[in-house]
């Protein structure tokens, strides 16, 4: 009991304490808590201005920040602008660039190669730089410029036979001549494939040149085309020139044709020899055959120029037998008419289906012969080729004008042939027709 007693009052003694102790620290609590608010409050203004500050210098930076970025945003426009406005000036700069070439390229082409070499460089420098090309330009319009003027140069030139002769060229404008030394040679000078100046023959009066060489008054005379038409006038040549560049085959084509056109000759003046058998004339002679008046109808006969007049004459010589064996002699004599009209006419036809033949066949030969031309000396030389291309061509247009009219005459002639066969038929048909029968017979 004693220590029960002792337990409680220990208990109370620590709550007691216990009480007290949280009691002070409350108080203490307090008093720092009011403390605290004291210097929070004495702190509070500083602390205001300081937030109103901060706010006020992010509300600036903000502001700088928005300008910035419109600035940017309008420097990217500008670079933008500025890019394609730089993709602009390339691309016209190219084109520049590219025509200032192709002119380059056109004026040396079309530059009188007596003044090639003083330009060379010049031309060979344009290719390397822009600031040469420019130099290029401004040398060639001031050479444009004074190009209309008369201009005289010592040069070379070839003449007809290869020879370099030593003289002068004159140039007016496009136009040039040259005349040597001894004033003996010239005309107007074409660049060869060898890039050399090379004289044309025949194409300027060397007196006028002389004159002109002296600065005097003069009229040389003036080919528009620079030597091209006289050129090809003296390329045209013969006909039998023209024949002989077809090479072997040219001949059998050429032997076709006058076998052709013999055949076509002897036939046309076999068949104009013949004259159409008239409806009255076969009446004249059936009356008088079923009149058995036989010299009558040979009478009638007589002028007749047919090939039916055979079969007639046979046909009277019978025409007291029966109508079958009339029929089977003139049929054996229309046989024999019938070979002479034929004749010829073969040769005509072969002629038209061999001739394209042959002409293909040299057309063959001249390209292999072209081919081995090229294989041997290759592309470059256009001349060494003329000869297998000319047999190539020849042939095949040979071929062509001696079939065309081969075809045709046939044509023709065997029209001409059928129609008299088909007379001398209708001939043999109506006398047997026109036999009397013989219960009418007296």
């Amino acid at each position: 009991m004693k220590r029960l007693f002792l337990f409680f009052a220990l208990l109370a003694g620590a709550q007691a304490q216990s009480t007290n102790s949280i009691d002070t620290d409350l108080r203490m609590a307090l008093q720092q808590l009011s403390e605290q608010r004291e210097r929070i409050a004495e702190e509070k203004p500083a602390l205001a201005r300081e937030t109103s500050r901060i706010a006020s210098e992010l509300s600036t930076k903000r502001q700088t920040v928005q300008l910035l970025h419109l600035d940017r945003q309008d420097h990217q426009a500008e670079q933008a602008a500025l890019s394609e406005r730089i993709r602009e000036l390339e691309a016209e700069f190219n084109a520049i660039d590219n025509l200032i070439m192709d002119y380059r390229k056109q004026f040396e082409v079309l530059l009188p190669v007596s003044e090639l070499e003083s330009f060379r460089p010049m031309l060979l420098a344009a290719d390397q730089s822009l600031q040469a090309r420019l130099d290029f330009l401004s040398r060639s319009i001031q050479h444009l410029e004074t190009g209309f003027a008369l201009y005289a140069a010592p040069g070379e030139a070839l003449n007809a036979s290869g020879t370099l002769l030593d003289g002068t060229f004159l140039r007016a404008g496009p136009v040039e001549w040259f005349i040597s030394k001894d004033w003996k040679q010239g005309g107007l000078t074409v660049e060869n494939r060898n890039l050399l100046p090379e004289i044309v023959e025949g194409t300027a009066d060397l007196q006028a040149l002389q004159k002109l060489l002296k600065r005097q008054s003069g009229a040389p005379r003036f080919d528009p085309t620079l030597g091209s038409a006289i050129a090809l006038d003296q390329a045209k040549g013969s006909i039998i020139d023209h024949v002989r560049k077809g090479g072997f085959w040219v001949y059998p084509i050429l032997a076709l044709a006058l076998i052709a056109s013999l055949a076509a000759i002897g036939k046309w003046m076999q068949l104009s020899r013949i004259r159409d058998l008239r409806p009255g004339t076969m009446r004249t002679v059936l009356d008088a055959v079923k009149n058995e008046d036989r010299l009558k109808a040979e009478t009638a006969l007589a002028p007749l120029r047919h090939p039916a007049k055979a079969l007639l004459q046979r046909g009277i010589e019978l025409s007291n037998r029966p109508a079958s064996e009339v029929e089977e002699a003139m049929y054996e004599k229309f046989l024999e008419a019938e070979p002479p009209l034929q004749r010829g006419l073969s040769f005509i036809a072969i002629a038209s289906a061999t001739a394209p033949l042959l002409g293909l066949l040299g057309t063959v030969t001249g390209m292999i012969y072209t081919f081995r031309l090229i294989n041997v000396f290759g592309t470059g030389d256009a001349k060494s080729l003329a000869s297998g291309i000319s047999e190539a061509l020849v042939t095949t247009e040979l071929g062509l004008v001696v079939a065309i009219p081969a075809l045709i005459l046939h044509a023709f002639l065997s029209r001409r042939v059928q129609s008299i066969r088909s007379a001398m038929e209708l001939a043999s048909l109506a006398f047997v027709n026109g036999l009397p029968k013989k219960e009418d017979r007296p």
